[in-house]
């Protein structure tokens, strides 16, 4: 959070007392200045006219003094009138340091900051302008942060509204290919499909309006997690080797936002289509300590290469932002051929 750096301006003087200040010292200094030239001249005045053999009258001796006086008074007058501008052209020459910090402020879109001297109103104005440049500058850099979010959440979103578009066109393509569709086929191919247009209007509804979660209470989200097992090996069943593993899974309640589970899910799915080996197989993995739920699937690499491929790197940042919603966290490796994805999600107590 911005705040304004304390320079003492809460005790800056007014100009106009700063400006007395030098006057009364420009004065002081030219009224010490008179009386010093002035005693000075009339003793050695005194003292050259008496070495001489000299001896003024009365008269000559006033008008000695009058002379040196006068000469005295306006060597003093000189003085004050070139102490007194010299110090204040000093501080109003700072007026000048801070209207070109203006014009540089414009310039460099608002990357600078004018030099602090002194401690009166003009520190203070300075300051001030340094306060609003600063203001200005985290603003705009608060602005493109979220720009840089929203831009990034956008992506993620519309990924993941394409992948079950994905799914539906791969699982439509496999019945496609064969000849005779049994009833149970047509009927499975039915569901996915009202549960992947369901899905996309979801996701629809959540890139026009970003704060539409769907937090609900789930009193199993294990059996939850089995029905999300058994769409993911339906889908990929019959074109990769599936094996599922729950026994470390048990039964727990928690608040959960399933359309956010199923986006997890709709990715890896995505994954395994796009860049696992057929011919190695695919495992899911779900664990489970108390509200804290594992999640890792592994599967071989086809030889094109998983790490050029843009959208990836867009279905996996979309898995750690759901992640971070529940407190989780999310870590991939790719060693050996293997590519590996690890997501912890730890859900909330019910309400």
């Amino acid at each position: 959070m911005l705040t304004k750096k304390d320079t003492g301006s809460s005790g800056a003087k007014k100009l106009s007392a700063v400006i007395l200040e030098y006057l009364f010292l420009s004065a002081a200094i030219s009224i010490f200045t008179f009386f010093f030239l002035y005693s000075t001249s009339v003793s050695l005045g005194d003292n050259y006219l008496s070495r001489r053999g000299f001896i003024l009258t009365d008269m000559q001796q006033v008008t000695f003094q009058l002379w040196a006086r006068s000469i005295c008074v306006v060597a003093s007058i000189i003085l004050f009138i070139v102490v007194f501008l010299s110090v204040l052209g000093q501080r109003l020459s700072y007026l000048i340091t801070i209207i070109k910090g203006v014009e540089m402020l414009h310039a460099r879109s608002m990357d600078y900051d004018i030099p602090l001297e002194g401690n009166d109103e003009l520190t203070r104005l300075a300051e001030s302008i340094n306060y609003l440049s600063a203001a200005r500058r985290e603003l705009w850099r608060q602005e493109q942060a979220f720009q840089e979010e929203r831009s990034a959440w956008v992506r993620a979103l519309s990924h993941d509204i394409r992948t079950p578009l994905t799914s539906m066109l791969s699982y439509s393509e496999l019945l496609r290919k064969k000849e005779h569709l049994s009833d149970e086929e047509i009927k499975n191919y039915i569901e996915l499909v009202f549960s992947k247009s369901s899905q996309i209007r979801q996701l629809t509804e959540q890139l026009m309006n970003p704060d539409n979660g769907t937090w609900e209470k789930i009193d199993d989200i294990r059996f939850l997690i089995e029905q999300f097992a058994e769409e993911w090996e339906e889908i990929l069943e019959g074109r990769f080797l599936c094996r599922t593993d729950l026994t470390g899974l048990t039964s727990f309640e928690g608040m959960a936002d399933v359309h956010a589970l199923h986006r997890i899910l709709d990715n890896l799915i995505s994954n395994v289509e796009k860049y696992a080996d057929p011919g190695c197989d695919v495992e899911l993995i779900f664990k489970n300590e108390d509200r804290r739920l594992v999640l890792i699937q592994r599967n071989g690499i086809k030889k094109s290469g998983f790490d050029k491929v843009e959208s990836s790197r867009i279905g996996l940042e979309s898995v750690r932002r759901i992640a971070d919603v529940y407190n989780g966290e999310v870590s991939v490796s790719d060693t050996d051929d293997i590519f590996e994805i690890k997501i912890a999600l730890s859900f909330p107590k019910c309400l």
